[in-house]
């Protein structure tokens, strides 16, 4: 289940990321501008400027210094892109960083006073983070646009009439004109038309950072019952699953305890086989898990074989033996037509893989269809290896149990005719866990919980 901390952890993770390396571009930039100040390339001006962009590269990288020593010197296990405390140092980096242009630059920088809630909107919306920035973005307004009155770097015949820009360069002629009146000239015609232009843009910014947070909300629930509904169809299934076994053993008991062992050995056998570089692609867990399921249906066909064959002590006639044989075609069959409504079809189809596949021989000598080699899916010859293994050290009505050891000898005398060599070549790794699972007892509910 997907929970919206969860969502919004990662995003902020992410927005963190993003905006250190916005904050370094910037610092590069500042960097570029000084060096070609000092080719006499671009105009440096006054020392504010310089000085301006100097305050820039310190408070932008100051983040990315953060995050090397911490996450790369020290290598804490938590990274500072998940610190609470980074966001707020991303996002007063950038109101230091505005403020300081629009002074030193031209108040028609002051517009970018919007770009700290720019950057705020890109994590979890947090109300009382939004207040501030606003709040404290109309305040600076006026203040960036008198501090441009007095030191800013670029001329402005409006701001600084009746001064020329060579007078302009004197701090004290523009302490002349800064009157009681000019102030109040400056922040009705200037300062008041941006604050509301401003106000307008947070608001705006705020308005789709709480409509996104909600159509968030929705996506989640949504996804969480959509997944919910999975889980319960999913556990339908086991059930059905579980209880078509169920009837196989009520009628064979011998059956239903194989059922229940030959899960185990494909359980063994496929999670050895996904450590290899051949098999690691293909048997994924999602795999694997399907084929623990399947496994215990592998012998469903066995319900249209009379008991009078399946329980006889003796060894079955070549009449009997035929009829014996269409337990698997019978069990792709009922797979088809019972579980046929089953949304996972993968697992559909390894069911019927299976149950109709388990008896093929790697030399193209088994049944039903006299499959060869790789033609036989993997499912099946997978299942091959565990049935036939169980079949041996089990007793039965007609048998008594081989020892273990002979029977790990006969599954690798047989590799390449009955069984896949390759299989075989994994299965010599796990026959201790193979001999342990032999002589476990299982009970039902065991069977049951997988």
């Amino acid at each position: 289940m997907y929970t919206s901390e969860q969502i919004y952890k990662e995003a902020d993770k992410r927005a963190n990321k993003f905006n250190m390396y916005g904050l370094l571009f910037m610092a590069l930039l500042a960097i570029l501008v000084i060096i070609l100040g000092a080719t006499h390339l671009f105009p440096l001006g006054m020392d504010v400027l310089l000085y301006t962009m100097i305050g820039l590269i310190l408070n932008a990288i100051a983040p990315f210094m953060i995050y090397i020593f911490h996450d790369i010197v020290f290598k804490n296990e938590e990274s500072v892109f998940e610190k609470a405390f980074y966001k707020y140092l991303i996002i007063g980096i950038t109101f230091y960083i505005v403020i300081d242009l629009g002074i030193a630059l031209s108040f028609h920088a002051i517009l970018l006073l919007a770009v700290p809630i720019l950057v705020a909107a890109q994590y979890k919306s947090d109300k009382n983070v939004f207040v501030f920035i606003i709040i404290a973005s109309i305040v600076m307004v006026p203040i960036t646009l008198y501090g441009n009155f007095f030191f800013g770097q670029v001329y402005d015949a409006n701001l600084l009439k009746p001064l020329t820009a060579a007078e302009a360069e004197d701090v004290q002629n523009r302490l002349d004109i800064a009157t009681a009146k000019r102030m109040w000239e400056i922040f009705l015609h200037y300062a008041m038309p941006r604050m509301i232009v401003l106000a307008a843009i947070d608001y705006m910014a705020i308005t789709m950072t709480g409509r996104t947070s909600e159509l968030l909300h929705t996506q989640i629930d949504l996804s969480n019952k959509v997944q919910e509904q999975m889980t319960k169809r999913s556990n339908i299934q086991s059930e059905i699953i579980f209880h078509l076994a169920d009837v196989i053993e009520s009628r064979d008991i011998e059956t239903g305890e194989h059922i229940k062992r030959t899960k185990r050995y494909v359980s063994i056998l496929a999670h050895a086989m996904q450590k290899d570089d051949r098999y690691e692609k293909i048997l994924t867990n999602d795999y694997i898990q399907r084929l623990e399921e399947a496994a215990p249906l592998h012998d469903i066909g066995k319900i249209v074989v009379s008991d009078l064959i399946l329980c006889k002590p003796g060894k079955l006639t070549d009449e009997e033996f035929e009829k014996m044989k269409i337990h698997t075609t019978k069990g792709g069959e009922i797979i088809k037509n019972i579980l046929h409504n089953i949304d996972d079809k993968k697992f559909l189809n390894m069911a019927y893989d299976v149950a109709t596949s388990h008896h093929e021989k790697w030399n193209g000598k088994g049944y039903p269809n006299g499959l060869k080699g790789e033609e036989i899916p993997l499912s099946g010859r997978i299942m091959a290896v565990a049935d036939v293994f169980d079949a041996l050290v089990a007793e039965r009505v007609y048998k008594k149990p081989m020892p273990v050891e002979d029977a790990i000898n006969i599954i690798i005398n047989d590799a390449g005719t009955h069984f896949d060599p390759t299989i075989v070549e994994i299965f010599k790794k796990v026959t201790v866990e193979f001999k342990e699972a032999s002589q476990e007892k299982l009970t039902k509910e065991e069977h049951h919980n997988g």
